[in-house]
């Protein structure tokens, strides 16, 4: 589970964009083009080519964790500003946290 606090880094991904592939395959692709380690809590942040939907993935305790979100249209989820004519990606606080929210099931019936 990821979680606010103690997080590591983020890293944003923006020539992968398959929102097809599961994490595994995403961490792995990630791993071998651009040499980063994926197995210590670092969450990655990926987005579809139209910028709809949003996939975070990290690698924590033994297992694979997959947070996605898809927006309507019109809505931008990550924001591009230039720093001294450099691209920098930023993220705001409450986006973040809608990624991250999920339902929480309080009674679940198996018949």
């Amino acid at each position: 589970m990821l979680t606010i606090s103690g997080l590591k880094k983020f890293y944003f991904v923006p020539d992968i964009n398959d929102m097809r592939c599961g994490a595994h395959r995403l961490l792995q692709i990630v791993k071998h083009k651009h040499h980063l380690q994926t197995n210590n809590g670092d969450v990655f942040i990926f987005m579809s080519k139209n910028q709809r939907t949003v996939k975070m993935v990290n690698f924590e305790e033994n297992a694979y964790y997959v947070h996605q979100k898809t927006f309507a249209n019109g809505y931008t989820f990550m924001k591009l500003k230039f720093v001294e004519d450099k691209p920098v990606y930023s993220i705001d606080w409450k986006d973040l946290v809608a990624v991250l929210e999920s339902p929480v099931i309080k009674q679940l019936t198996i018949k």
